[in-house]
């Protein structure tokens, strides 16, 4: 039985423009708060991209890419309240990882 990735340590980077995370295996991701708030996996961020098509380009103000909250959601995930107001994006630990881009370079070497 593999035991799951999970988070050690969480927290924003001091420009607030990156979450990093530390994992249980020791590795260090750098995630873009943009390219966290485009990659909401709520049912109304993947519908909405969905139904507009692949040309869709989403317009976002500052208060959307920028994290008001973190909070963890059992131990199995985080939810991200951003300042303007949306919540509703779960982000379970196997989707964070996916979106890593320190663990796709990792996998690629």
């Amino acid at each position: 039985m593999t035991s799951q990735l999970t988070p050690v340590k969480i927290r924003l980077s001091d420009d607030k423009k990156a979450l990093l995370i530390s994992w249980s295996d020791g590795l260090d991701c750098v995630y873009p708060l943009n390219m966290l708030r485009k990659k909401c996996p709520c049912a109304t961020c993947t519908t909405d991209a969905k139904a507009k098509g692949p040309f869709y380009i989403p317009l976002f103000t500052a208060d959307a890419m920028a994290l008001k909250e973190i909070n963890q959601q059992g131990n199995y995930a985080v939810q991200f309240v951003w300042h303007d107001g949306h919540h509703t994006g779960i982000y379970d630990y196997a989707y964070l990882r996916s979106l890593c881009p320190e663990a796709a370079a990792t996998s690629e070497a």
